[in-house]
């Protein structure tokens, strides 16, 4: 499975060590309540909205530089879209990845 990294964050900083710490603290911020308001559509069966939330974290894996975890995010919010939430358990692994890293900061 991919890791996480701070590549692209890098790229766009340029040569502001500031700047890279402000996107690792916004990301620290919001990603544990997106991932929790997904948790909690997808409890409910509410794949609409589940489906609106993958599509904010998508923005987040992106920048985290998981180009597999990004396919699979499109793939499974068109999934959600459709009423099906099979690869939830795959996206779960994405998600977890992504919290054990940036919790490391």
């Amino acid at each position: 499975m991919e890791k996480p990294d701070l590549e692209k964050i890098k790229q766009i900083a340029g040569d502001s060590d500031e700047l890279v710490q402000q996107f690792i603290a916004i990301i620290k911020e919001e990603l544990p309540q997106e991932i929790k308001l997904y948790k909690t559509h997808l409890e409910h069966k509410d794949y609409l909205k589940s489906a609106e939330d993958v599509h904010k974290l998508k923005h987040k894996i992106s920048i985290l530089n998981l180009s597999l975890g990004y396919e699979l995010a499109i793939a499974y919010e068109n999934e959600l879209r459709a009423g099906n939430a099979e690869s939830a358990l795959v996206f779960e692994n994405v998600l977890t990845a992504m919290t054990q890293f940036i919790e490391k900061f």
